[in-house]
């Protein structure tokens, strides 16, 4: 919910500003604020540790260079008047997710889940039929997230520590070029304490409370439900993109929203039902 509607309105409110440099202020801005944290709870010793492990160096590495490219497209997508494109990926990537799951993870898949991507699918092809042009950035952002999913779950590192490493990594790049924009006045962020630099600040706030539940999900259910449940996240984006900043929707769209909550309403019910029956067994 929280990708869904306060992000697309808060960067709505500074899509005058060039998509790199939102990027890279929300990079900066979120170390700045995970360091800060770690620092104020005594857990940033835990930072360090995780340089003990080249495995969790380089998947880190690669989710840093995914993250950053979801962000640069999702911004671009927003200032471009494009939300539904947006949405467009993320609902791509809950079926990225499924399918990594069990080509990778090798997650099951029973009938009634099958069911429930056979829909997506239709879905998403009903979507597909709607656009004028090949939806690159959708598949940008959707491809982007869903790898970034598969990559977090292979190493056991608190959200919090992977977060500021991948932030981190980001702002060496970002604040060079940040510090190449002031140094030729073109810059919209100032130490004036003003309403865009305020809000630049604050870029680093909205990315990172809902990255860290999304980490922390991410250890305790499979790939694919998680997949599933960040429907809402685009579903959102939908009610936003034509309630709230009245972009068009087409009745393609509209159908294949009630399509795709049909297959996510049967793949939690089968989730759901799953869990039941192993607490039984457990039980007995």
């Amino acid at each position: 919910m929280w990708w869904g509607m306060p992000q697309p309105l808060f960067f709505n409110e500074i899509k005058f500003i060039p998509s790199l440099e939102v990027a890279m202020h929300r990079g900066v801005w979120s170390f700045f604020v995970l360091f800060l944290s770690l620092l104020f709870l005594n857990n940033i010793y835990d930072f360090f540790k995780l340089f003990k492990s080249l495995k969790n160096i380089i998947i880190l590495t690669i989710t840093s260079l995914l993250i950053a490219t979801n962000w640069l497209g999702f911004i671009y997508s927003v200032s471009i008047d494009k939300v539904q494109d947006a949405s467009l990926g993320y609902f791509l990537t809950p079926l990225i997710s499924i399918s990594l799951g069990y080509l990778i993870l090798k997650e099951k898949l029973n009938l009634r889940k099958i069911i429930s991507v056979l829909l997506m699918l239709v879905a998403c092809f009903i979507l597909f039929t709607t656009l004028d042009k090949f939806p690159f950035l959708a598949l940008l952002i959707g491809t982007t997230w869903g790898v970034y999913g598969l990559l977090r779950k292979q190493i056991q590192i608190s959200p919090a520590i992977g977060l500021l490493f991948e932030s981190g990594l980001i702002s060496l790049f970002a604040l060079p070029y940040l510090i190449y924009l002031s140094y030729e006045n073109i810059s919209f962020f100032s130490l004036d304490f003003s309403y865009i630099s305020i809000m630049l600040f604050f870029t680093g706030i909205v990315t990172i409370i809902p990255l860290f539940f999304f980490n922390l999900g991410l250890r305790h259910t499979t790939l694919g439900l998680a997949g599933v449940l960040f429907y809402i996240a685009p579903s959102f984006h939908f009610i936003t993109s034509v309630f709230i900043l009245d972009e068009y929707m087409e009745v393609q769209k509209f159908i294949a929203f009630i399509v795709i909550w049909i297959a996510v309403f049967i793949f939690i019910y089968d989730a759901v039902n799953t869990s039941r029956l192993s607490r039984i067994k457990l039980n007995n």
